[in-house]
């Protein structure tokens, strides 16, 4: 009977070990198959008539577009392949390596830390999906902030990998409560000091000169029918970028414009092209942002991110604290370095199903957001935006490769239902 329960415990172990692989190598295969769509579909685009552009400065950008999605084929595929040979093979064949040198497993792990963060840095694309470091990094952390994505990748190694190695120790495999505990702690730190930083840069948006007293008035009154104060509107100096985006947790929250989208964005590619928005154009921007704030999109994402990484976190202490889980490395290693090698696993594994999945959520969130502004200021002329913004960025995306790798609905297709919309309500 024990004979029996030992080889069901050894084929379940494996199975699911099996699966995770599968799952990972499906994931991988469609993303490059969304990238060969990506390309043909560039390759056939036709200039939108709609568009006040020249066909040279057309063909400039499509070209350019072809070019990125081609680069973006082959370092998803190198960057993946990479790093997951590193994974399987390296981080095994390292530590065994550093051990017979007669590194203690303490100077192991943190050699593992350091060289995970780098592989980060190496691997730019592969932010892991399921740490608090990509989440915050999408929620609300971009290139728009003084706030560096590399910050929140180093804070996510270190409340996971450091947390881990001490709760093994004091808890074994029931370590994984504190894990799960910490990762929800760490979250609300990052965003919080993420407001806290934004609140402390930006100018509020009745200081800034460079807004009308007009637009000031109307904006003030539309945030006072929305339960927000003057203060949480502010400005980000010294961005170039036309960008908007809102922050907050429950009460303590923030939305910036950046200076770009107010002062306008001149196309490098087009010179004779400046985005330049109408004071009714931003009034429904912000108004968009308050739908975030409002539906409370930003917790209900750091909220399922962080699910998702306990989840995983369960999953690893139980499958890579069973000593049937490789057998022969545990023998070579001490647990916590098998933890972090499973943690490395799903990473890799999961990432394109994470992603294609948060990015499903992040387009729902956006969609939700238009539907706020249409709802409280949808005569404001909110489409001129996306038809602005269509002037830099003409060339469209194949829908299967947009659902997998973005997080915004399509500028053409925001444009079209809100000019259908104010077709249908606009007096």
């Amino acid at each position: 009977m024990e004979k029996i329960q030992l080889l069901l415990s050894f084929t379940t172990m494996y199975w699911w070990f099996g699966v995770l692989c599968v799952v990972g190598l499906l994931g991988f295969f469609v993303y490059r198959i969304a990238d060969f769509l990506q390309i043909r579909f560039v390759q056939n685009y036709s200039k939108p008539t709609d568009l006040d552009l020249s066909d040279d400065i057309y063909n400039g950008k499509k070209e350019r577009k072809l070019q990125r999605s081609k680069s973006g084929l082959w370092q998803g595929m190198t960057s993946w392949v990479g790093k997951g040979l590193f994974i399987f093979f390296g981080i095994p064949i390292l530590v065994v390596f550093l051990a017979n040198l007669g590194l203690s497993y303490t100077w192991i792990y943190i050699v593992l830390i350091v060289l995970s963060f780098l592989l980060n840095l190496l691997f730019s694309k592969l932010f892991s999906i399921w740490t608090p470091a990509r989440l915050a990094a999408d929620y609300p952390a971009n290139q728009t902030t003084r706030v560096g994505n590399l910050t929140f990748q180093a804070w996510g190694i270190v409340t996971w990998a450091g947390p881990m190695y001490a709760f093994w120790y004091f808890y074994q495999s029931n370590g994984w409560v504190g894990s799960v505990i910490t990762l929800f702690v760490s979250q609300i730190i990052q965003l919080l000091f993420f407001i806290y930083t934004i609140k402390k840069i930006a100018i509020p948006y009745q200081e800034y000169p460079g807004l009308s007293a007009e637009f000031k008035q109307n904006l003030h009154q539309y945030l006072e029918s929305q339960g927000l104060q003057d203060k949480e509107v502010g400005v980000l100096t010294g961005q170039e970028e036309p960008n908007a985006f809102a922050t907050g947790l429950f009460g303590y929250r923030q939305i910036i414009m950046t200076e770009g989208i107010i002062q306008g964005y001149t196309d490098p590619a087009n010179p004779n092209f400046t985005l330049k928005l109408r004071d009714d154009t931003l009034e429904s921007i912000v108004a968009h942002e308050v739908g975030h704030i409002k539906l409370h999109h930003i917790e209900k994402s750091i909220f399922v991110g962080t699910l998702i990484s306990s989840l995983v976190t369960v999953a690893v202490y139980t499958l890579f604290s069973n000593p049937l889980m490789f057998p022969i490395f545990l023998e070579t290693t001490g647990q916590q370095i098998m933890l972090y090698w499973g943690q490395s696993l799903f990473d890799i594994m999961l990432m394109y199903p994470l992603t294609f999945l948060m990015m499903g959520m992040a387009r729902y969130n956006e969609n939700q957001a238009d539907s706020h502004l249409l709802a409280t200021h949808g005569h404001k002329h909110g489409y001129d935006f996306f038809y602005q913004i269509r002037h830099i960025a003409p060339v469209a995306n194949d829908l299967f490769w947009h659902d997998c790798n973005m997080t915004h609905p399509e500028p053409h297709i925001r444009e079209k239902r809100m000019r259908d919309w104010e077709k249908d309500h606009a007096k």
